[in-house]
């Protein structure tokens, strides 16, 4: 769709299941089940939702999804499926791997983290986007090499370890920065220490890719937060102002995990509208 100077596309990179307790914390299944129905083994269904934009020229990725590089084992504990290769979604959109120009990570789980490099048909490890800039918080970085125990399963450091070693394609942030004209990126924390939300604006209108800030469409509801969430309460902090401001300037939100209809705008009083050109 155009939304202003901004060409966005979104392509949904897995299927796959997760934990409905993991995804809802401490609210209770009774209220979450309602929107999100758990099969037999309490697992909730997901996808992993990226964002292709063209700004000004330029080509930007925002999340890569779980790439292909997960062992049989983990994909069959998360029921993975991989509807299409991200690349050949990209190339459909006449899109090369070597013409993006900038990727955007929310943050380095391996469900974000995964597609940032792949392996080649002879097994070797290689960047996907070997040309891009990618744009990570110095903060997420440092954690993802020594997580404590309880994140630890949650970062795979093939997935981004080989922007750094001796290909010199990441680019840190310490907080908030404007890395292209009308790409913002805004740290969020909260979820992990350096998760930041990726803003593209064009004159008075914009379109927020929000991460795991706000993974589903339950998690709309302020207090609703996700198991995973090292600091619950700076989530809270920052979805509301994110929410205000989307609210108030009808950005369009993108919702890293929906698998539903995962991009619209937020209504008076929190009434969730899908935007029908982005499904």
């Amino acid at each position: 769709m155009q939304l202003g100077d901004l060409e966005l596309h979104l392509l949904v990179t897995d299927h796959w299941k997760a934990d409905g307790g993991l995804m809802f914390g401490v609210v209770p299944k009774i209220l979450w089940e309602k929107q999100k129905p758990a099969d037999g083994r309490n697992m909730i269904d997901c996808s992993c939702v990226c964002l292709v934009a063209r700004v000004n020229g330029r080509v930007i990725v925002c999340e890569t999804g779980i790439g292909n590089k997960l062992s049989e084992k983990r994909a069959q504990q998360v029921a993975l499926r991989e509807p299409e290769d991200m690349l050949h979604a990209l190339r459909r959109l006449g899109i090369q791997p070597n013409e993006v120009d900038a990727v955007v990570t929310t943050h380095l789980h391996w469900d974000h983290a995964g597609g940032l490099t792949r392996r080649n048909q002879q097994g070797a490890l290689e960047l996907t986007f070997p040309n891009a800039r990618h744009f990570i918080q110095r903060d997420e970085w440092d954690f993802a090499l020594q997580p404590d125990v309880r994140s630890r399963p949650s970062y795979v450091i093939d997935d981004f370890t080989p922007l750094a070693d001796g290909h010199k394609a990441v680019e840190f942030l310490d907080g908030d920065a404007e890395v292209l004209p009308g790409v913002q990126i805004r740290h969020v924390g909260g979820h992990t220490p350096g998760s930041q939300v990726l803003i593209l604006h064009s004159g008075e209108l914009a379109c927020a890719v929000t991460g795991d800030l706000v993974c589903l469409t339950p998690h709309l509801r302020v207090p609703w937060n996700m198991a995973a969430d090292l600091e619950p309460l700076r989530v809270f902090q920052q979805k509301s102002q994110l929410f205000e401001e989307a609210e108030k300037h009808r950005w369009l939100l993108v919702l890293s995990h929906e698998p539903d209809q995962p991009a619209g705008y937020l209504e008076d009083g929190g009434v969730w509208r899908p935007e029908p050109r982005l499904t």
